[in-house]
């Protein structure tokens, strides 16, 4: 049954990036600029984090940072590009291209990456199912966001 909650969380998950990439867009149309709206995205981003934090953190855990190899502080950086591109590019592609491509992206990468097992995920080999998942998502691609 927990599982199942786990499922419904990563949906709901899946439909709040929905809406959040179009209101980071947007803001930074406001601002007059992706770079200035990335700025504010994540110092929002920080505050929320750190309050989330105070309130039901482990304060234990901190010392524990410094342990963190330097290869997986490249999610910040990828963070921040991956804002930055999505504040550039819906206005252009859309919401509904945008959230496709990055979608396939993401399915693409996660068979690579369990293939792998790259940064210590669980191996997950690529299979002749996986492959023809990954064709009909590239299909599903295609149809989707050609003119």
């Amino acid at each position: 049954m927990q599982y199942v909650v786990y499922i419904f969380f990563a949906l709901g998950l899946g439909a709040v990036v929905s809406l959040y990439m179009p209101l980071i867009s947007e803001t930074s149309r406001i601002v007059g600029s992706p770079l200035a709206g990335n700025i504010l995205f994540f110092a929002i981003a920080l505050i929320t984090s750190i309050i989330i934090f105070i309130a039901i953190g482990d304060t234990n855990t901190l010392s524990n940072m410094i342990d963190v190899p330097p290869v997986y502080l490249i999610a910040g950086v990828l963070s921040a590009f991956m804002i930055l591109g999505m504040s550039m590019l819906m206005p252009i592609l859309g919401v509904r291209q945008f959230i496709i491509l990055t979608i396939a992206g993401q399915i693409l990468m996660s068979v690579i990456a369990g293939h792998f097992g790259i940064l210590g995920l669980p191996e997950d080999h690529i299979s002749s199912q996986k492959i023809f998942g990954v064709i009909l998502v590239l299909a599903g691609v295609f149809f989707s966001v050609s003119k």
